[in-house]
């Protein structure tokens, strides 16, 4: 998950109205801008984790996950761990706040990590204690992460740093089995990709939005 993003508000875009499902003409839509502070993306990540650790979901809000999924993409979302799921719904949360209720963009919002349950073929937990240092890792050591990973379970914490790297196309295939919309596998598919351009149409609209909601979260 991405953090590096601010945003500026801009109400005149002419996608606000065209592609508005439910939604307040005054909705942020996502402006790229420069990569915030490292020490303020940092202080991001040290609050995920805290979150991370306390985090809990009540059962009403299972039932408002239960009706945005299909039912194998339901069971996807209940094998993720309580963490997973809790920053899902912080990100779907943080849409609807906005005033989005695409049900695409929902879907995507919920399930825009369940491939990182991937890493319980290795045997591996992708816990708290684990995600936060591996994203520091990917940060400052990208090239040697990529080196490092392995496709095959059997090389377990190898296999660990190729889920972390390729869980947005792991998610999405699963998404596309479990009956998704191909739009939603799309968002999911390219979730991490930083936006550097303002949106040209629907689909680049709702990958900025899920991108600028899953940094505040």
């Amino acid at each position: 998950m991405s953090i590096d993003i601010d945003i500026d508000i801009n109400t005149s875009s002419p996608l606000s109205r065209a592609y508005a499902n439910r939604r307040p003409h005054t909705s942020p839509i996502p402006v790229p801008q420069r990569k915030a502070l490292l020490p303020v993306r940092i202080f991001w990540r040290i609050r995920q984790f805290v979150r991370g650790v306390v985090a809990h979901v009540d059962p009403d809000e299972m039932l408002e996950v239960s009706r945005a999924l299909p039912k194998g993409a339901l069971s996807r979302f209940c094998e993720m761990p309580l963490d997973g799921q809790r920053h899902s719904l912080n990100v779907l949360y943080s849409l609807q706040a906005a005033g989005w209720h695409d049900p695409d963009l929902a879907a995507a919002a919920l399930l825009h990590d369940v491939g990182k349950v991937a890493g319980d073929e290795a045997g591996i937990f992708l816990s708290p204690w684990l995600r936060g240092p591996l994203v520091l890792l990917d940060t400052f050591f990208s090239a040697w992460m990529k080196a490092l990973a392995s496709d095959a379970p059997t090389d377990g914490w190898r296999y660990l740093l190729h889920v972390h790297r390729q869980h947005p196309a792991i998610g999405a295939a699963w998404a596309a089995a479990d009956g998704c919309s191909e739009l939603t596998c799309w968002l999911i598919a390219h979730h991490q990709n930083r936006p550097d351009h303002k949106p040209l149409d629907k689909r680049e609209e709702l990958l900025a939005l899920l991108y600028w909601a899953d940094s505040r979260n």
